[in-house]
C-alpha cells in the first residue's frame, strides 16, 4: 500500500508490488517506488507525471529500461536506480528527455559496459554513482557532461587508468576511484582535472608513483592512496600546492625522500600509520607550517640516533603513534630521548637551534660516554666538564671540533670519536 505525506509525495517503497500502481496523481513531485519487485519500464509508465522532481527505482527487479520511458520527466532532479542487480546494460537512448537531472544513481547494479552516448542527454549531471558494478575500463561516456562535479566509480574491476580516459571531467571536484584493481596510471591521467579537490585511489594495486603522476591537480586539498603496494616515496606529490590531507598509510612505504613533501604549505593531515617505516629524513616535516597531524602507528621504528630529529623537531606534539621498537634500557615501549647504550650510529644534523650545540656523534664506549660537537655556538651550556682534547685535534685537522664527556673526566685517546 502506497501512502502520500504530503499530497505531492507517493511512498510506496516496500510495498511488495510488481507494476506500477494505477491513478497516481499527476501533480506529484516525489515518487518512491524502492525495494519492491518491478521488472521493466516502458514509455508510458511516467508519462503523466511531467512534474516530477524526485524518482526512487532502487532495490527492485529491473533487467531492462526501454528508451524513451522518462522522456516526459524532463523536469526530474533525482533518479535513484542502484541495487537493480539484473540490470546489466543501459541503450544510449535510456536517459533521453532528462535535461534538469542533477544527480543519477546507478550504484551496485551489474553494468559492465556503457554506451559512450549513455549520458549525452543529461547536460545538467552533477552528480553520477557508478560504484559497485562490474566495468573493467573507465568508460569513455563523460564527454557531454560539462556540469559533473563528483563521479564514484568505487567498487568496480578497473585496472588501468589512460591518458584520456578522465579527459574529459574539467568540472570535476571529487573522483572516486577506491577498490578498484588499478595498477597502471599513466602520466597526464589527471592533467585535465584543473578543479579536483578530492582524489580517492584508495584500496588498489597501486606499487610506483611517478614524479608526474598528478601533474595538473593544482586544486587538490584531499588525496587517498592508502592500503596499495606503495614502496618509496619521491618527489610525487610537489605539484600539489593546496593539499591538506594526505593518506599513505597501510602501505609498504620503507623510503620516503626528504623533498617528498616540499612545498606543501597547506598540508594538514598526513597518514603514514602500517607501512615499513624504520626512520623518515631529518628534513622531511621541517617545512610544512600547516601540519597538524602527523599519524606514525604501527611502522617498525629504528630508535637510534638517527631518529634523534623527531624528538628535537618542533612537529614533535604532532607525532601521533611514534612507538619505540628499539630494546632500549627496561625494555622502552614508547619514544624517549636515546640514552647511553641507545646510540651505537652516526647522528645526523639536528635542526636548527642556537641555543644548543649541533650533535655530530654520540659514541658508547666501555668507560665512558663521548660526544663531539661540531660548531657549537654554546657547549658550556649544552655539556658539563666540557674541554678541549688535542690528541683528537690533530686526528680532526679538517674541522674544528670539541669533545667532551658526560659523567666523570676521562682521559680521551686518539681515534676514539671518529
Amino acid at each position: 500500500m502506497c501512502k502520500c505525506t504530503p499530497e505531492e509525495t507517493i511512498l510506496c517503497n516496500r510495498a511488495g508490488l510488481k507494476t506500477l500502481p494505477g491513478e497516481i496523481a499527476p501533480s506529484t513531485i516525489s515518487l518512491n517506488l524502492s525495494n519492491n519487485y518491478l521488472r521493466s519500464l516502458n514509455t508510458n509508465t511516467f508519462r503523466n507525471l511531467t512534474f516530477l522532481h524526485n524518482l526512487w527505482l532502487d532495490g527492485n527487479n529491473l533487467t531492462f529500461l526501454t528508451p524513451g520511458t522518462f522522456d516526459a520527466l524532463s523536469r526530474l532532479q533525482e533518479l535513484h536506480l542502484s541495487r537493480n542487480s539484473r540490470l546489466t546494460h543501459l541503450h544510449a537512448n535510456t536517459f533521453r528527455g532528462l535535461l534538469n537531472l542533477i544527480s543519477l544513481d546507478l550504484s551496485h547494479c551489474n553494468i559492465f559496459e556503457i554506451h559512450p552516448l549513455l549520458f549525452s542527454h543529461l547536460p545538467s549531471l552533477e552528480r553520477l554513482d557508478l560504484a559497485s558494478n562490474n566495468m573493467r575500463y573507465v568508460p569513455q561516456a563523460f564527454r557531454n557532461l560539462s556540469s559533473l562535479t563528483s563521479l564514484s566509480l568505487e567498487g568496480n574491476h578497473i585496472e588501468a587508468i589512460g591518458r584520456d580516459s578522465l579527459k574529459d571531467l574539467e568540472t570535476l571536484y571529487d573522483l572516486n576511484l577506491r577498490k578498484n584493481r588499478i595498477w597502471i596510471i599513466q602520466n597526464g591521467a589527471f592533467a585535465k582535472l584543473l578543479r579536483l579537490g578530492t582524489l580517492n585511489l584508495g584500496h588498489n594495486f597501486i606499487t610506483d608513483l611517478p614524479n608526474q603522476l598528478f601533474e595538473g591537480l593544482t586544486q587538490l586539498k584531499t588525496m587517498h592512496l592508502e592500503a596499495n603496494r606503495i614502496t618509496a616515496v619521491d618527489c610525487t606529490f610537489r605539484q600539489l600546492l593546496n593539499l591538506r590531507n594526505l593518506y599513505l598509510n597501510n602501505n609498504q612505504i620503507s623510503s620516503i625522500s626528504d623533498s617528498a613533501f616540499l612545498h606543501l604549505n597547506k598540508l594538514h593531515f598526513l597518514h603514514l600509520s602500517r607501512n615499513n617505516l624504520s626512520s623518515l629524513p631529518a628534513r622531511l616535516l621541517s617545512e610544512l607550517p600547516g601540519l597538524r597531524y602527523v599519524l606514525l602507528s604501527h611502522n617498525p621504528w629504528r630508535c637510534d640516533c638517527s631518529a634523534l630529529w623527531l624528538w628535537r623537531s618542533p612537529h614533535r606534539a604532532l607525532l601521533q603513534g611514534l612507538d619505540c621498537a628499539f630494546p632500549g634500557p627496561a625494555n622502552a615501549t614508547a619514544p624517549e630521548e636515546p640514552r647511553p647504550g641507545h646510540c651505537p650510529t652516526p647522528l645526523p644534523p639536528a635542526a636548527e637551534d642556537h641555543t644548543e650545540p649541533q650533535l655530530k656523534w654520540l659514541c658508547i664506549y666501555p668507560c665512558k660516554e663521548v660526544i663531539c660537537l661540531r660548531k657549537a655556538p654554546t657547549p658550556h651550556h649544552a655539556l658539563k666538564d666540557q674541554y678541549l682534547a688535542s690528541d683528537l685535534h690533530q686526528a680532526n685537522k679538517d674541522e674544528e671540533i670539541e669533545c667532551g664527556t658526560a659523567g666523570q673526566q676521562h682521559q680521551l685517546q686518539l681515534g676514539q670519536c671518529k
